[in-house]
């Protein structure tokens, strides 16, 4: 009976994550910014790196990492890494920093060093997912995380002589907002021993809204322009992942793994419309709506990690998906294409002691990474590329290795050549991993 009510609460707790993230991907157009970034208006938006606050930590590898105090979101065969009969839920938020530069010859505004700044700052939920066993050899998990971002909000005025003397004070406001989530459905088999294989299906949720507005604050003969348009679009994706450990002496393991990803295309719609506004009316000027359909190409990757079990972990990742083909729309005045991307990842972890009983921060798992990460978009021929440096740690609250984690990524993205624009950023990711023993049959009743 109890077996049999864990079942049921699990997959409740699946149709939960599923049902409550899809709401939030059709609505995030509405409700807040999941990035904020000039190049998240090219494309799909800002790429999410993928992984929990555990990944992240360490550069965001885990394609070859085996590790059964967290779920590993990077390779559906890491899923079967835990202990026998455990119940595991992750569940994180982000919070980051993002500090904007710019070279004053492009722009109207400069501080005393010649460059114009700005500073933003958001706050989201990051990622869903539980994971549980269906068998001896296999294990099962569902969730929810970001793919990609949209966020930006350039407000301007018009300083031309002519413009003022007949049209008055004239502002310039163009504005974005939403992005895509994947659902993800996976399941993991230890096929023989040290070797493992897993599968997830994904679905890609994405509401997308833009903006551009023209507005007279002086000249009351003046109405208000406005162009809209928004994007909404799904999508069906599937990952594979294998991973084999070669155990050594003294506890010493190397684990190599891969990836790889099917292409999907995102369809939907794309709608789209012109008003003109006063203060007590709005007329439609035109509207159109017209289907969309966005190619994300397959991706592979490949991995490796060197344990020693319980003391530490050091490991590599590659990834590599090829944007070319993928058409969006374009850019007036603006030279985007689509690029090569590619990812390289290093990091690892240590525990100075995990059975410590005298020292709390002897028990703790310190984390630290790098990463190098060439984009999707390219602006004028120049990819735009973000590299940096984490740090992470988990820190043990109960039993059955049960912790509350962290990650900060102090990084940067763009650059200030060319006429582009430098994003420096701080972003703090902290999460729950909860791990708990199922079906224990109790001594005494």
């Amino acid at each position: 009976m109890k077996k049999t009510l864990k079942i049921s609460a699990s997959l409740v707790l699946a149709a939960f994550i599923a049902v409550a993230f899809s709401f939030r991907a059709s609505a995030q157009g509405d409700v807040a910014y999941d990035a904020f970034s000039p190049y998240s208006m090219y494309g799909l938006g800002i790429l999410e790196p993928a992984g929990s606050q555990n990944n992240l930590g360490m550069g965001g590898i885990g394609i070859g990492d085996r590790n059964a105090t967290y779920i590993n979101l990077l390779n559906p065969a890491a899923v079967t890494a835990r202990e026998k009969q455990t119940f595991m839920l992750d569940f994180g938020l982000s919070q980051k920093d993002i500090f904007y530069a710019a070279d004053a010859a492009t722009t109207i505004e400069a501080d005393d060093s010649g460059m114009i700044r700005s500073v933003n700052n958001m706050f989201n939920i990051h990622h869903i997912v539980a994971s549980f066993p269906i068998g001896k050899k296999s294990a099962f998990k569902v969730g929810v995380m970001p793919f990609s971002a949209t966020g930006y909000k350039f407000v301007s005025r018009e300083f031309s002589d002519e413009v003022l003397l007949d049209m008055g004070d004239v502002r310039y406001l163009k504005e974005g907002k939403g992005g895509v989530y994947q659902c993800f459905l996976g399941a993991g088999w230890e096929v023989f021993k040290n070797f493992n294989i897993g599968v997830d299906g994904m679905m890609y949720l994405g509401n997308t809204v833009h903006g551009s507005t023209t507005s007279f604050t002086t000249n009351t003969h003046y109405r208000t322009l406005s162009r809209d348009w928004n994007i909404v679009a799904r999508g069906a994706g599937a990952q594979a992942g294998v991973q084999y450990t070669i155990p050594f002496k003294n506890n010493l393991n190397l684990t190599l793994g891969a990836i790889y990803k099917l292409s999907s295309t995102l369809n939907g719609e794309h709608s789209e419309a012109t008003t003109a506004a006063t203060a007590t009316e709005v007329d439609t000027l035109a509207s159109s709506l017209n289907k969309v359909g966005y190619k994300i190409p397959s991706e592979v990757g490949a991995g490796f990690t060197l344990r020693r079990t319980g003391k530490w972990m050091f490991g590599m990742d590659w990834t590599m998906q090829d944007w070319r083909e993928s058409k969006f729309d374009a850019t007036p005045g603006i030279d985007m294409t689509t690029c090569r991307q590619q990812s390289f990842k290093i990091g690892g972890e240590v525990i100075p002691n995990k059975y410590d009983i005298r020292y709390y921060l002897k028990k703790v798992t310190y984390r630290a990474g790098l990463y190098y990460n060439q984009g999707y978009i390219a602006l004028d021929g120049l990819p735009i590329d973000s590299k940096g440096v984490t740090f992470g740690a988990s820190f043990p609250i109960y039993k059955f290795n049960t912790s509350m984690s962290m990650s900060v990524d102090l990084g940067q993205m763009g650059t200030l050549s060319n006429n582009l624009i430098r994003e420096r950023y701080v972003k703090f990711t902290f999460g729950l991993n909860l791990i708990d023993i199922w079906f224990q049959k109790s001594l005494y009743q």
